[in-house]
């Protein structure tokens, strides 16, 4: 799948601008999932203090959470959001899309939590 039509890349991207202007979702692109990146993305805000505690809940107690960039916590939120509430892809699948979403605007170091956070999640859920 080409970058530019990746639907997560694409979430991930709305969901930064929404979070760091405050803007609404722009959504007037063509893109075969785009009913699948609306529903993540507004499932993702209108949740966002859930997926917070989700996050807090799963991550290891060495790391700050305040000490995260957003891009770090909005990646972690989409692949949490669709894990546990879309449920449409396996679990394996959204995993192994984030985590190419993330080198993207990652650290290995980074990658490598999120892959822990979505581990444990997965291990919960399965």
């Amino acid at each position: 799948m080409k970058n530019n039509n990746n639907p997560r890349l694409i979430i991930v991207q709305l969901l930064y601008s929404h979070f760091i202007n405050n803007d609404e979702f722009m959504f007037n692109f063509k893109n075969p999932y785009k009913k699948f990146i609306k529903k993540t993305c507004k499932g993702v805000v209108e949740n966002n203090d859930i997926l917070e505690e989700k996050i807090k809940y799963y991550l290891d107690k060495k790391f700050n959470f305040k000490n995260f960039e957003l891009i770090f916590l909005l990646i972690l939120k989409a692949a949490i959001f669709e894990i546990l509430v879309l449920k449409k892809t396996p679990y394996k699948v959204v995993i192994s899309e984030y985590l190419n979403v993330s080198k993207f605007f990652l650290l290995d170091e980074q990658k490598s939590i999120i892959n822990a956070v979505l581990d444990k999640i997965s291990k919960e859920i399965s």
